[in-house]
């Protein structure tokens, strides 16, 4: 009733506007009280419009430009850079995306990674849920052993590693030139 009540009002016609003193006097009052309920009801409405607004704002805010495997080299160059320049152009440094993972493990099985297919400690996990990247990296335990290691997992977002690592020209041709190298594990099994 209330939304009915704003629209009518917005909807008087000027000449509608010019009323008597006393008609005005009178149905100021009632004005009021409706201008009250309206006033809660549209903060209400605009609040709850405004968090709508903000949320699908916020859901949408980056739109990613980069594909799966690329995210992938950008997320290495930020954990282990070394490690990404030290074996890129050898022959077993591959990219295997997610669903298409050839281990056996439940851990990581939604994951896409890379690797240069050494030991566990190798392989850098991530998945990019919209502006999210999750990735895993196995640790070794304290007494430095391999086998007893664990996963660690940790998020960074999608528009962080861009941002870092995908802005400039010759950014994007670094990036783009380990991601030209990375091999598929398919290619890599087939080739074996």
């Amino acid at each position: 009733m209330s939304a009915f009540l704003l629209t009518a009002c917005g909807s008087q016609s000027s000449s509608s506007s010019k009323q008597s003193n006393k008609s005005v006097a009178k149905s100021s009052s009632s004005k009021k009280q409706s201008a009250a309920s309206s006033s809660s009801s549209s903060l209400k409405q605009s609040a709850s419009s405004s968090s709508n607004s903000s949320a699908k704002a916020s859901s949408t805010a980056k739109t990613t430009k980069v594909d799966d495997k690329t995210a992938g080299v950008m997320l290495m160059l930020l954990v282990e850079p070394d490690y990404l320049k030290q074996y890129i152009g050898n022959d077993y440094f591959c990219y295997s995306p997610a669903g298409e993972n050839p281990i056996n493990d439940a851990t990581a099985a939604d994951y896409s990674y890379l690797t240069a297919n050494g030991d566990p400690t190798s392989f850098l996990y991530y998945k990019v849920d919209g502006n999210t990247v999750t990735y895993k990296m196995w640790m070794v335990s304290d007494s430095r052993t391999v086998a007893d290691g664990h996963f660690e997992t940790k998020t960074v977002s999608l528009s962080t590693l861009e941002n870092d690592y995908y802005v400039t020209q010759s950014q994007k041709d670094e990036v783009n030139s380990y991601v030209s190298q990375c091999k598929h594990t398919i290619t890599i099994r087939d080739d074996n």
